[in-house]
């Protein structure tokens, strides 16, 4: 080796050499081919990585957010919700407990919707949820749909339906009275 690569290999490294040399022959040829091979490897673990600056996101990462939303297992804001019932006037004081189990019926009944909506998309191959699947979905549902009966979801459609009346019998009616002809006028 020479002095500029000695340089860049780590002094316990060099020690290691040197007391390499004092071996037979033999080993030294095996120690100088694991040397070269290693080599590169030595010379980036020698260079010490670029310090790391320190943001106020991740100095927010660190702590851990203690919201109510958080300590309930929610995924709904929590205090939104209380405060939108203190200025909605609903009552003189709302209590936390009370936030609490409406935001989580809410989150329920918008996860419940998001599943059927998301189904109904990949039934049609789609990744997105549009408006009509939110509409397929609740209006399939019978539970939603009696909940939403007076809800319309704008760009939603309407479900596929025809009424039986409006469908082609079956079968003809039986009978000599249409004649020969085979014509279903009426006959004066």
């Amino acid at each position: 080796m020479s002095q500029a690569e000695e340089s860049e290999v780590p002094a316990s490294v060099a020690a290691e050499e040197e007391d390499a040399d004092h071996e037979d022959d033999e080993e030294d040829e095996e120690d100088e081919e694991v040397d070269k091979e290693d080599e590169p490897a030595r010379s980036k673990a020698a260079v010490p990585p670029a310090p790391v600056k320190k943001t106020k996101k991740d100095s927010l990462d660190k702590k851990k957010v203690n919201t109510t939303s958080s300590k309930a297992g929610l995924c709904f804001p929590v205090a939104r919700l209380r405060k939108s019932l203190k200025e909605g006037g609903y009552a003189k004081r709302i209590p936390i407990g009370g936030a609490i189990y409406l935001t989580a019926v809410i989150e329920y009944i918008v996860a419940e919707i998001l599943e059927l909506a998301g189904n109904s998309a990949k039934e049609q191959k789609k990744n997105r949820i549009i408006p009509r699947h939110i509409q397929l979905a609740i209006r399939n549902d019978e539970e939603l749909n009696k909940y939403m009966s007076n809800v319309t979801i704008q760009g939603g459609g309407v479900i596929p339906n025809i009424h039986t009346v409006l469908m082609p019998n079956k079968n003809p009616p039986k009978g000599g009275a249409a004649g020969a002809s085979g014509s279903f006028s009426q006959e004066y």
